[in-house]
């Protein structure tokens, strides 16, 4: 009987064996696996395993079913050796409860957050194993057939592309900034239009009904060579207007008569939801540079530029329209600063080291985070207080768009000190 026993534990620990070099040997990824046969003879066998990954599997499964036959067996010899007839019942459920937790859940659980010692370990047994069933995967291989099935998934995964990218990155073949903008590239097909556009507050816009000297004025402030046009209210976005059109009207003799509904075209609306991979091939064909992005209830929720598509590929682009950040936070007194209004959130944050807070689906400007603060158009001098009691002030306005913003912060006990002295 004590003999039993010990077969017993050892076809256990045979089952755990089997299940962890499982989970092991499948999770690994190419990249891993090229990684590991650099190591040794154990990671070349298991990149040799993973060419045939049917093969090893089906070497585990034979084991794994002949180690539990062999353990329920012995199980049941013991049993019926201490318990006679009524140790049939007892030894199918400890077998049961033993192999669930020993043999399977266990091992596996392990193998799942350990799976290169687990691999490099299991390695050489498996790969014998797997050897002295040549024969009978020459047969298999035969029946099985030749021809690929239509369904088999695609060669390399996305998850490895990942790896092989993080691996040529730890052995210096490829620099961080090449590391992220492949990364990217494969971000690219799943970030919506909301992620990318310049949200609804932070959005420089002119009515329809606005002269062209207004027109002219408006663009050389902001600085933008498109403007979406609204009706009435910024809500009804109508069309878009290009410097280029009001430029040429401008050098017209009757440009008096002119008002930015006669310059305006037809603009293109999209969903938030679409794919901005889509929204670019869309933008190509159209021959247009902006779109409207609208809600789902049909609302306007921002704008996206080819120029902001791109971005996501190669990172911010500068052109001679951009603001340098640093000039447009200026120190006008002690702990007082003047801002542009278009100064990114981010930017301060990291500027100050402060936590403003940031929500790039609502607002990405200062002037976009006091419109969401107050929740109204706001009125020249009108002020909100932040995080830390930092207080920011509405110093000019043109129509309802935010031009600067005074940020001040709170003295310091010493700054108070320092100027009773």
């Amino acid at each position: 009987m004590y003999t039993n026993i010990v077969l017993f534990v050892i076809l256990l620990a045979l089952s755990a064996f089997s299940s962890a070099s499982e989970v092991a040997l499948v999770g690994l990824n190419r990249a891993k696996v090229k990684a590991l046969a650099e190591t040794g003879k154990r990671g070349r066998r298991i990149e040799k395993l993973k060419e045939n990954p049917d093969h090893f599997l089906i070497t585990i499964l034979i084991l794994n079913n002949v180690v539990n036959t062999g353990t329920a067996s012995l199980a049941t010899a013991i049993a019926l050796d201490l318990f006679g007839n009524a140790g049939i019942a007892i030894a199918t459920g400890v077998v049961t409860l033993l192999i669930l937790v020993f043999g399977e859940v266990g091992p596996k659980t392990y193998a799942n957050t350990h799976q290169e010692q687990i691999a490099l370990f299991a390695a050489t047994p498996i790969y014998w194993a797997t050897t002295l069933l040549t024969p009978f995967f020459w047969v298999y291989d035969r029946l099985r057939g030749v021809v690929k099935k239509d369904d088999d998934g695609p060669a390399v995964t996305e998850e490895e592309i990942r790896d092989w990218i993080d691996v040529g990155e730890m052995e210096g073949a490829i620099e961080e900034d090449e590391k992220e903008m492949i990364y990217s590239v494969l971000r690219f097909n799943d970030t919506t239009a909301k992620e990318v556009m310049t949200p609804r507050p932070d959005v420089s816009m002119i009515e329809d009904s606005a002269t062209l000297d207004e027109a002219v004025a408006y663009i050389r402030e902001t600085g933008y060579s498109r403007l979406p046009v609204y009706h009435e209210t910024v809500d009804n976005i109508v069309g878009s207007i290009n410097f280029k059109d009001v430029f040429d009207a401008y050098t017209s003799n009757d440009h008096t008569k002119l008002t930015v509904k006669n310059l305006m075209v037809e603009v293109y609306c999209v969903p938030e939801s679409k794919k901005i991979d889509d929204l670019l091939r869309d933008l190509q064909v159209r021959r247009v540079h902006l779109a409207i992005v609208l809600d789902e209830f049909g609302g306007f929720s921002g704008v996206v530029t080819i120029e902001d598509i791109l971005e996501e590929l190669v990172g911010d682009i500068m052109d001679e329209t951009d603001v340098d950040e640093v000039e447009d936070i200026i120190e006008i007194a002690q702990g007082m600063y003047m801002l542009d209004a278009q100064v990114r959130v981010t930017q301060l944050n990291e500027y100050f080291e402060i936590e403003l807070p940031e929500d790039p689906g609502s607002y990405e400007t200062i002037g976009g985070l006091i419109f969401s603060q107050l929740g109204h158009i706001p009125r020249l001098g009108e002020a909100v207080k932040t995080v830390d009691d930092i207080t920011l002030v509405v110093t000019k306005m043109r129509g309802r768009q935010i031009l600067k913003v005074k940020m001040i912060f709170p003295l310091s006990d010493e700054d108070v000190e320092g100027g009773e002295e």
